[in-house]
């Protein structure tokens, strides 16, 4: 027995026909057609989350993981306004959502009427498109007009690099009435034909004339979810040495050619070098980029071209030299650009190699200090890169094993105890840019919403992702991100192979070591948000296994307890209490010596 009206009925089997597995339902009663058509239908795995904006970011964390499109439901009102900050970060991201919004009726919209706001287009600016579905589900008409745009409004989510799609629905009391329609056909379903896209062959003959004649290459790699077809064609096009790739900790890409410290290299590169390492093609992918350092880089040192690829419909011009936008997925790209073609001749030039030893490390760092123009002309583009990378190790390992108990020192021990094969969520905003001080384990998954890089929703999303990932699933986040989403864990649908790690530094650490913010007391009640707060209660109220430590031996002992997964029968979260002042400190002492090794 489904609800008795139609559309509802049919937008329950066409959902099904498509293959939506998961649906989130948030309480209410306008949304009550939904919620008894979804639930009684059985073809679906129907959770209740009570928090509007944790459902949509737990959602989000599920369609992350499956790239399939998940369905969050609410009652009409300001319920819909919650679900706001997790479309915008799954519109960012590419990330396929179905929003069902219960309505009104069209007549009771700015009429005193409880619950009800203008939600047609609600959510328009982070949609990829809105539908309004008829009310009246029993003409024939109607139905053939809402079952048309339930078809679509699904393939939307997925064609086109996906994303976020809305559909509102008005309903006219009553709410609660079922119907039996097993003597009724089902909908008729309206599949969207799926292509694969191309470069045309004219411009694929340009391009490849464009590459051979550039000799220094830089591919930039952003915000990307794990594939393994990327990585293996990126590594042999960095057979190359003309060509360099830098990988952020989000774009998921690790090799033996790539550089993944960007900013700790950027910070190295003294003025009479910056030509050396300016790069005459750019080519770009992925979402959004996390250095600032690589965005002033690149915005001040503008290669000849830049190439950006990735199925979108903007022009995205992050470094202000765009030359070209080309909407195909990058593995798509790549493997019709040919590795073989782009290799070419260039990769078979022998090239002196500097020793990987320590030794070899300090004799190239005396000789380019002596002479870095002379040492830059004798070294592909690539060495140039490769070469820096070792000197900035060296200084790392001895850096960190001089740094005191700190954020740094807390990270150092936390990414080096994550288990092989796990899933890593980084919350914003100061975990995932110290995770980019170090080199990622190729076999971990790591997500970040990075698509808006909001505080909000980082645990609730990480908590979506263990859901259905089976991997241990450990979320990294700042206090103010942790305090912010503590309702994260106000459902029932928390799996036990989900980890949770709290630095807690008292406030918005980030704050004291970017350039702007104050120093006065503006800075600590109004930029940091000071606070006393631990986690210690919220960990009972929600049964969580509670770890608190507040310096690195005690650590050391309790992150081997915290991952073990068959010994954990719940969520675990694990307190760390870190020195606000002294961290930021040794992280600024960190980038000054950085810029003084060279």
């Amino acid at each position: 027995m489904l609800s008795d009206k139609p559309i509802v009925r049919n937008l329950v089997e066409i959902c099904a026909a498509k293959g939506i597995e998961h649906v989130i339902l948030s309480p209410g009663s306008r949304d009550a057609p939904l919620i008894i058509s979804f639930h009684e239908s059985g073809q679906f795995k129907c959770l209740s989350i009570p928090d509007e904006r944790v459902a949509g970011y737990f959602a989000l964390g599920i369609a992350q993981q499956t790239r399939k499109p998940v369905i969050i439901t609410c009652t009409s009102g300001t319920a819909a306004l919650n679900f706001a900050p997790a479309i915008a970060e799954a519109f960012y991201q590419k990330i396929p959502l179905l929003i069902i919004t219960a309505d009104r009726p069209e007549e009771w919209i700015h009429q005193g009427e409880g619950q009800s706001i203008n939600q047609r287009n609600v959510f328009a600016n982070y949609v990829k498109k809105s539908y309004h579905l008829p009310e009246d589900g029993k003409d024939t008409d109607n139905c053939w007009s809402a079952n048309r745009m339930i078809s679509e409004a699904i393939d939307q989510t997925f064609v086109n690099g996906g994303g976020p799609v809305h559909i509102n629905i008005p309903f006219r009391e009553p709410l609660y009435g079922k119907a039996d329609y097993s003597d009724q056909a089902l909908p008729k379903i309206v599949n969207t034909g799926l292509i694969e896209k191309s470069l045309p062959n004219d411009s694929l003959v340009e391009l490849q004339k464009n590459w051979a004649s550039a000799k220094k290459k830089m591919i930039l790699c952003g915000l990307l979810p794990k594939q393994e077809m990327l990585r293996q064609l990126l590594n042999e096009i960095a057979q190359d040495p003309t060509v360099i790739v830098l990988a952020e900790t989000t774009s998921n890409l690790i090799g033996p050619s790539f550089i993944n410290q960007i900013d700790p290299i950027l910070t190295t590169i003294q003025e009479q070098e910056i030509e050396n390492f300016q790069p005459d093609l750019l080519i770009t992918v992925g979402g959004n980029f996390i250095s600032k350092k690589i965005k002033q880089f690149l915005r001040k040192n503008k290669p000849t071209e830049h190439w950006h690829i990735e199925e979108t419909d903007y022009h995205i011009d992050t470094f202000q030299s765009l030359t070209k936008s080309i909407p195909i997925g990058a593995a798509t790209f790549f493997k019709q650009f040919r590795p073989d073609i782009i290799v070419g001749e260039t990769a078979k030039i022998a090239v002196d190699k500097v020793s990987d030893t320590s030794e070899g490390v300090r004799h190239f760092s005396k000789q380019f200090s002596s002479n870095l123009d002379q040492t830059a002309t004798n070294m592909d583009y690539q060495d140039l890169w490769k070469n820096r990378k070792e000197i900035i190790n060296t200084y790392h390992q001895q850096f960190l094993e001089k740094t005191p108990w700190s954020d740094l020192k807390a990270m150092e021990n936390i990414l080096s105890a994550i288990p092989a094969n796990s899933n890593v969520q980084l919350g914003n905003s100061t975990p995932v840019r110290y995770a980019q001080l170090f080199e990622s384990d190729a076999s971990w998954q790591i997500n970040s919403n990075r698509g808006v890089a909001g505080i909000d929703g980082s645990t609730s999303t990480a908590a979506g992702a263990a859901l259905v990932n089976g991997q241990l699933t450990t979320i990294i986040t700042g206090d103010i991100a942790f305090f912010y989403d503590s309702n994260a864990f106000w459902h029932h649908h928390l799996p036990p192979n989900l980890r949770v790690i709290l630095i807690n530094n008292g406030g918005g650490n980030i704050f004291r070591y970017i350039p702007g913010p104050p120093t006065t007391n503006q800075l600590e009640t109004y930029f940091e948000a000071q606070h006393q707060l631990n986690a210690e209660h919220i960990a009972k109220t929600f049964n969580l296994v509670y770890y608190f430590v507040a310096e690195e031996e005690e650590l050391t002992n309790v992150l081997t307890r915290f991952f073990q997964k068959q010994t954990i029968d719940r969520p675990a979260l694990l307190e760390i209490k870190t020195p606000s002042e002294e961290s930021a400190a040794i992280l600024r002492e960190y980038f000054k010596k950085l810029n003084k090794i060279i």
